[in-house]
């Protein structure tokens, strides 16, 4: 892989990912789609000074990571860039918020734990919960099929394509910026980076080559039959059809999943484990 598909994220290695054959691959998107909106917006209702309710939640990514198999190191490597603005944005909390919120005892000394601590350690923990489950959606979804419930309302039709097509064309724009990164590179022995004086010239061919190969890739597809809906080919696994209908599977795994959540945000299971074995 070049430097400028690393630079872009490894869209290409969650596309490959999307194309699994896991339980959770086969379930429909739209399912996938509601039980990670709906994880997403328990894990942010939950109040920051309610840590421990926080941590029951950790459940759904690793059981997601495991029966899909997609890999840590990969998902850990797309959250590490969103960490420092969270960072900077929760240390605020710890200059800002000095009151002690409770005590702790550390081999038989005394720590006071400030409510900035504690607020600090819930966006950690839910910028992490919810990027995991998002690059889960990715690592367990091909594009084609959320492109599909994108477009299919056709309030949201134009909106999507817009989307969609930036998506698809980033990879074809990295493969322009590669093959004219080689050139220079071929043609100027030593040089580490593009040099300054050659930023404007590089820039403007790589617009003009995007254009032309937008052109081509837009013809193209309307030589396959491209008239305004994204559609990719098929799959058929036990958990959806060929017309992409939901199947009881599917909507068994959204009611389960939305009712764990639910009782997970109204309940601290934490609290309540603590006092059954403590």
């Amino acid at each position: 892989m070049g430097q400028f598909h690393r630079a872009g994220g490894g869209i290409g290695h969650f596309e490959r990912l999307g194309l699994g054959d896991s339980l959770i691959h086969g379930l429909h998107p739209a399912a996938k789609g509601i039980v990670t909106l709906g994880y997403i917006v328990t894990v942010v209702s939950v109040p920051p000074a309610s840590l421990s309710a926080l941590v029951p939640f950790l459940f759904y990514p690793v059981l997601a990571a495991s029966v899909s198999g997609a890999p840590w190191k990969l998902l850990f490597a797309r959250l590490a860039p969103v960490l420092p603005f969270v960072l900077f944005f929760a240390l605020s909390n710890l200059m800002l918020m000095r009151e002690p919120a409770f005590t702790l005892s550390v081999l038989g000394a005394a720590f006071t734990v400030t409510r900035g601590m504690v607020f600090f350690a819930a966006i950690l923990l839910k910028t992490t919960f919810t990027v995991i489950a998002l690059l889960l959606l990715m690592a367990t979804t091909p594009f084609y099929e959320i492109a599909e419930c994108i477009t299919a309302p056709p309030a949201f039709r134009v909106f999507g394509l817009q989307i969609i097509l930036t998506m698809r064309y980033i990879t074809t724009l990295l493969d322009e910026a590669e093959a004219m990164w080689t050139a220079y590179a071929l043609r100027s022995p030593g040089a580490k980076a593009l040099r300054m004086k050659d930023m404007g010239p590089f820039m403007g061919r790589l617009l003009l080559r995007s254009f032309d190969r937008a052109e081509r890739v837009f013809c193209a597809m309307k030589c396959r039959g491209f008239a305004g809906v994204y559609r990719g080919a098929p799959r058929k696994c036990f958990t959806q059809t060929a017309a992409g209908v939901f199947t009881p599977v599917n909507l068994a795994y959204v009611a389960l999943s939305l009712a764990v959540f639910g009782m997970l945000r109204l309940c601290n299971v934490s609290v309540a484990l603590g006092k059954l074995f403590l």
